[in-house]
């Protein structure tokens, strides 16, 4: 993009009173609207600024009795204007059959008769056919960390603590254990006469 195309783009979206993003299908159809502000608005000019060409495009004139003409090159059938004179002027362009390359910005301008020099443009769209609004990542669900009560040994275990393990004793009653099974096992290899001579040097 050539920085006068650029300082185009900026300024139209600077002029644009509010910018909406719209996301149709491809194939698609939008409609969008330009509220008179002063209540005289005559006449409405459609416009749209395409990224793909980078160039501000005209696209179809309209006014107040319904008198509609569409620019060269432009299908009446896809692009149709239309009026609503309620209690404010309300001016109303349907595009149907919307496809990837005419993703860019749309807006209308018009004039009201008492000033005739000063265009107003009350908003601004940018249509972008076949793509998603952008997703907000899910929110992240923090866990609870619960905390485990250690009671003592000498009382009785209450809900939600656990109780206190000596390791120390543990380790000291497997080894006396062991030492136990390794006697009793000594005893009974021994022959018969053996463990009587042994068990009357005890007695002296």
């Amino acid at each position: 993009m050539t920085l006068s195309r650029v300082w185009t783009f900026l300024g139209l979206l600077a002029a644009a009173s509010a910018v909406t993003i719209l996301y149709p299908s491809l194939g698609g159809s939008e409609s969008l609207t330009c509220e008179c502000p002063d209540h005289q608005c005559q006449k409405v000019y459609w416009y749209r600024f395409l990224q793909e060409t980078e160039k501000l495009q005209f696209l179809v004139f309209g006014n107040s009795a319904n008198s509609v003409t569409h620019a060269e090159g432009i299908d009446a059938t896809r692009f149709k204007v239309s009026v609503n004179e309620g209690s404010k002027i309300t001016y109303s362009l349907r595009i149907t059959g919307l496809q990837k390359n005419e993703t860019g910005f749309y807006s209308c301008m018009f004039n009201s008769p008492k000033h005739e020099q000063k265009s107003q443009m009350p908003a601004g769209y940018y249509i972008r056919p076949g793509e998603y609004p952008p997703t907000s990542s899910p929110p992240v669900v923090k866990t609870k960390k619960t905390k485990t009560r250690v009671c003592p040994s000498n009382i009785q275990p209450v809900k939600g603590c656990k109780p206190l393990v000596l390791w120390p004793s543990v380790g000291v009653l497997l080894v006396l254990a062991v030492v136990l099974i390794s006697t009793l096992y000594y005893f009974s290899r021994l022959p018969k006469k053996c463990r009587h001579q042994f068990t009357k040097k005890m007695q002296l």
